[in-house]
């Protein structure tokens, strides 16, 4: 005689239990806990990296285009307002961005982000690039910073020639 052998179907299980999800949210939690502070340093980073990048080819353009048009070039702060082409009258304020103008109009314009301070060491008012050889009128130092970050510093030699440096000391 043959035994009566109940077989026990298992359901295929389809899509996840809740015990599941509840444990792959908590675990995106803690990613995300841990990731977002860093992620928001790294943009303050490359904010200031690319910031002073921008400074040193704005120096390095007005010096090539002085040689280039044969006329003199200057670097100067931009003053504040969206339509500015002439430089701004307050020495060393750099904080609305700057202008690469020739004697007769604006060739570039750029803008400080948010965030990121731009102070020149002494009283520089603008750099001005001499059209023989792209030499500079003055020696100038400007120093870049975001809280928390080490300083960027980029300096002008008399001879026109641009060099960035990051500095050990941490900005404030």
């Amino acid at each position: 005689m043959m035994r009566n052998v109940r077989k026990h179907q298992h359901r295929k299980q389809d899509g996840t239990s809740l015990i599941e999800m509840m444990v792959s949210v908590s675990l995106l939690g803690i990613l995300a806990a841990v990731a977002v502070p860093s992620m928001v340093e790294w943009v303050r980073d490359v904010r200031l990296a690319s910031q002073s990048d921008m400074l040193v080819s704005a120096l390095n353009t007005a010096r090539l285009e002085a040689i280039k048009r044969r006329s003199t070039m200057t670097v100067c702060p931009k003053p504040t307002g969206t339509s500015a082409t002439n430089c701004s009258t307050t020495a060393g304020d750099w904080s609305s961005g700057w202008l690469v103008n020739d004697t007769s109009s604006k060739v570039l314009e750029f803008l400080v982000q948010r965030g990121v301070t731009v102070t020149t060491g002494g009283s520089a008012t603008s750099v001005v690039f001499n059209p023989t050889l792209g030499s500079a009128q003055a020696a100038a130092t400007f120093t870049l910073c975001v809280s928390g970050h080490k300083q960027h510093q980029i300096a002008v030699a008399l001879s026109g020639r641009v060099s960035k440096t990051i500095t050990s000391t941490v900005c404030a």
